[in-house]
């Protein structure tokens, strides 16, 4: 009877542990997400207005290179694969991460992370060595 009353008490002592600190990430991932996903509704201005300008897109280029001013760093750009140019801009420009990229490419998350990577290294390297080229 004694060791069934312990196997009790430690299987309620399990799950009280569990409850608590699950609840503890659960707060801690939903702090985090409202910190970074936080409304925009919440100011002063008109609803038309910020709805208009959150969900207009017609105003942001879906295209990186149309966002890039500096001359060497879009000789590197379009020195890259079509692939890696399309990944930069829905990483950089539309703002989504990998997963999403993926599904919309039809390919691995790997492979986009591995073609994201790839292409900011080779950016990296063709603007450094414009710069040693150039002498800055």
């Amino acid at each position: 009877m004694k060791t069934n009353d312990d196997l009790n008490r430690r299987f309620i002592t399990y799950m009280a542990n569990l409850i608590y600190y699950n609840s503890i990430n659960y707060d801690k991932k939903r702090r985090m997400k409202d910190s970074r996903f936080q409304l925009t509704l919440d100011t002063d201005q008109n609803i038309d207005s910020a709805l208009l300008s959150v969900y207009d897109s017609e105003s942001v280029p879906p295209n990186l290179k149309d966002h890039i001013a500096d001359h060497s760093l879009y000789q590197a750009y379009e020195s890259l694969s079509a692939q890696q140019q399309q990944i930069l801009s829905f990483a950089y420009v539309q703002g989504l991460n990998d997963k999403e990229i993926a599904r919309i490419l039809g390919v691995s998350q790997q492979n986009v992370s591995k073609h994201r990577l790839k292409a900011l290294t080779k950016l990296r390297n063709l603007i450094t060595e414009g710069d040693d080229y150039n002498g800055g």
